[in-house]
């Protein structure tokens, strides 16, 4: 099928589009039919650019990509990443590429990608080097739904870049060649270059081949969620996994129900080594009350008979905070919401001391002192347990200070010497980051 008949078909189900537009061929070829269409077609297109900042020659594209833009009277958003990236570079770039689409897409528009037949390829083939199963094998989706809002889709998957070069050349676009793609360090070039190149020499058919395989593994991938999904049910509740139900299991129905479980909670596909890790750390060896492992960015807990998936924060253990104006809001570290005071004329059970003249207000963590409340002393250890607070979320939990006086946990404790005997009291309130 040929490019204007695959925008065709495209523009019969969608009227707006914001399309990632790099300057590159691929990106010039989606945004010319699409202009060539909107001519004929009551259809609304905006295009962004994100300038990487990663090559000599980036601010040079940008202009390229504004020239272009403002021939075809099509809106253009130019967005720069800012962001030093030293490992993983292409995948951290592309989850910086796809917030600032969302960011800037309007409520009717989808968002689209000039992704085709040989990406695909090259993405299989990346996925075998994972030891990826069917979900990974699957590849680049045709359309993405984010939410009910959020579309990415991908007309051109389908269209090899033959086909995507011969358009450029008959229209006589004008595109960029970015110096890098002849780079072999980069896994995608030395597989196009070196790998892919040579095999479509000798079987010419072999892009429709993996783009067929790769179907076939998306298709198994629906059916496997399907028969899966029952068994999750009992199972699976948001972040949380019971692993006393699943010890119950085949062991492969297990491994497939944790990598569901992890993939549903981070959009992350781990290996089959880590699930393998994650089986003998954590649920044959059901030995221990609390213990966690490390995931990327990730959390995984164990406490008592359930593991929890949980975002990984930086140590904040033995930091101490000065709030120096009580009047305004404290915003706590990792974004863990902010503290706010209100002053309060009626003396209630959630009404603190106002701090002295020589007083002044910090906020510390994970602090280790014996509280004093209802005039006993407890464990720090003891209030949480109490309060059933899981034991990864007890260190970032604020604690107020006057001086080196302990004197409220907001929404939690108060303590002796943080009691109010005056009308004239403060509330404090943790609002946490939803």
């Amino acid at each position: 099928m040929s490019i204007k008949k695959k925008i065709k078909i495209l523009i019969k189900k969608y009227q707006y589009f914001l399309v990632g537009f790099s300057g590159g061929i691929d990106s010039t070829v989606l945004l010319h039919e699409l202009y060539l269409q909107s001519l004929k077609n009551k259809i609304h297109i905006r295009a962004i650019h994100i300038n990487h900042n990663i090559n000599k020659y980036s601010n040079k594209w940008s202009k390229h990509c504004k020239k272009i833009c403002k021939k075809l009277n099509i809106k253009l958003i130019i967005k720069k990443i800012d962001i030093l990236i030293k490992n993983n570079i292409e995948c951290s770039l592309r989850k910086i590429r796809y917030n600032i689409y969302k960011k800037n897409k309007l409520n009717k528009e989808i968002i689209l990608t000039a992704h085709h037949k040989n990406d695909q390829c090259e993405s299989f083939f990346l996925a075998l080097k994972r030891g990826s199963g069917p979900k990974g094998l699957s590849g680049i989706k045709k359309k993405i739904k984010i939410n009910k809002k959020i579309i990415i889709y991908r007309p051109l998957l389908k269209i090899n870049k033959k086909k995507i070069k011969k358009y450029a050349v008959e229209k006589k676009l004008i595109w960029i060649k970015d110096n890098s793609n002849t780079n072999i360090d980069f896994d995608r070039n030395f597989l196009r270059l070196l790998i892919i190149k040579k095999i479509v020499k000798k079987w010419p058919y072999f892009l429709s081949s993996v783009y067929r395989s790769a179907k076939i593994c998306l298709e198994q991938e629906k059916i496997l969620n399907y028969l899966l999904k029952k068994k999750t049910k009992k199972i699976i509740y948001k972040n949380t996994l019971n692993f006393k139900k699943i010890l119950k299991l085949k062991k492969n129905i297990a491994f497939l129900i944790i990598r569901k479980w992890i993939n549903l909670n981070n959009k992350l596909m781990i290996s089959y080594k880590l699930i393998n890790y994650i089986w003998k750390k954590f649920i044959k060896l059901n030995n221990k009350t609390y213990f966690q492992i490390f995931l990327k960015e990730f959390l995984i807990n164990k406490y008592k008979n359930t593991l929890y998936l949980t975002k990984k924060y930086k140590n904040i253990n033995k930091k101490t905070f000065l709030w120096k104006n009580i009047k305004k809001k404290f915003y706590l570290p990792y974004g863990n919401g902010y503290l706010k005071i209100n002053v309060n004329k009626k003396k209630t059970k959630k009404s603190i001391r106002q701090p002295k003249k020589n007083e002044l207000v910090y906020i510390k963590f994970n602090i280790k002192n014996r509280i004093n409340i209802k005039n006993k002393k407890k464990k720090i250890k003891k209030i949480w347990q109490e309060k059933k607070i899981f034991p990864w979320e007890r260190k970032y939990i604020p604690i107020i200070f006057y001086n080196k006086i302990p004197i409220s946990c907001p929404n939690i404790f108060i303590t002796e010497n943080g009691k109010s005997n005056k009308k004239l009291s403060l509330i404090i309130k943790w609002i946490k980051k939803k």
